[in-house]
């Protein structure tokens, strides 16, 4: 089931953050994202269980990926595709969804390409030594 998530979720939300970075509850308060009139957050629930999620940004008519993560135990069954469906399919759906990936993240890249984006742009060392794939998907 796919969900806002709500405060009470923090401990999972931080825990599955840590998959992204170590430094994930420094950079992304979930407190100040609930409050944010820009940004949402939605939960993939497995038995009440937060498993996943999709962290974006919207502003105008584009929306921006910002973290998208899935529990390692849940992999390979579709769960960020349907975080990604999710928000395509919003009411107050963007014209345009962006987002930038690491250019060895090659699961995600595919994810992303299956799913209708396009590279658009590179941005040198944005990863620190690493290069990001800026990619775009018009709806």
């Amino acid at each position: 089931m796919i969900d806002k998530i709500k405060i009470n979720d923090k401990e999972f939300f931080n825990k599955l953050g840590l998959l992204i970075t170590n430094k994930f509850d420094k950079l992304f308060n979930l407190d100040n994202i609930l409050n944010s009139q820009y940004e949402e957050v939605f939960g993939y629930y497995i038995d009440n269980n937060l498993v996943g999620f999709i962290h974006i940004s919207k502003l105008f008519e584009t929306m921006d990926i910002i973290n998208i993560v899935v529990d390692e135990k849940y992999r390979r069954r579709g769960i960020a595709t349907k975080l990604l469906n999710y928000i395509f399919n919003l009411n107050e759906g963007p014209l345009s969804i962006l987002l930038e990936v690491n250019e060895h993240n090659e699961q995600a890249i595919n994810l992303y390409l299956k799913n209708g984006f396009t590279e658009i742009n590179r941005r040198k060392n944005y990863y620190g030594k690493d290069t990001a794939i800026v990619m775009k998907r018009d709806v």
